[in-house]
């Protein structure tokens, strides 16, 4: 947990660094329903990319030799991580360029690295190391908890998309 803290304004600060280097050209008016569909979106891909890219590290290790269970669901959680963002990133930048407008891609994939970064200390907080959520916790809260770690990368990348969305 306490590494999660330096991680996050690292990543903020070079967040902030990209936006405002973005390119400062006339912004289109923000549409609730694409913004939406960007957050959405961004949430599904991530998730089926983590989870194609957690079974693919898993088979990874398995045909690499490696014997440990923990090596190899580690294997797969980093694999999961990696597909799952770029998944993440990829999909709020195809929504969010519908049309007449466009973004900065390397902005939205920091925007989902600070997303992870706040999901992964919401999760270290609320759920046990297996990623399920702690016993004694209300089913209300179960899924509050993990709802949120799960949009928390796509909004992260909706945020970094639409700071340098403009029109093409």
């Amino acid at each position: 947990m306490r590494a999660v803290a330096p991680c996050a304004v690292l990543l903020l600060s070079l967040a902030a660094g990209a936006m405002l280097g973005a390119q400062e050209q006339p912004k289109p008016r923000l549409d609730a329903v694409r913004v939406g569909g960007e957050a959405l979106g961004g949430a599904y891909a991530g998730i089926g990319g983590f989870v194609i890219g957690r079974y693919v590290g898993m088979e990874i290790a398995d045909m690499v030799g490696v014997e440990h269970d923990v090596t190899r669901r580690r294997a797969g959680y980093a694999a999961g991580m990696v597909t799952g963002a770029f998944a993440t990133a990829g999909a709020v930048y195809l929504i969010g360029s519908m049309g007449d407008q466009t973004g900065d891609f390397n902005a939205t994939l920091l925007g989902t690295g600070v997303g992870y970064v706040a999901a992964v200390g919401i999760a270290q907080m609320f759920l046990d190391p297996d990623g399920r959520p702690r016993s004694g916790m209300s089913t209300r809260m179960k899924w509050t908890a993990i709802n949120v770690v799960a949009l928390l990368p796509a909004i992260g990348a909706t945020i970094g998309f639409n700071s340098t969305r403009r029109i093409q």
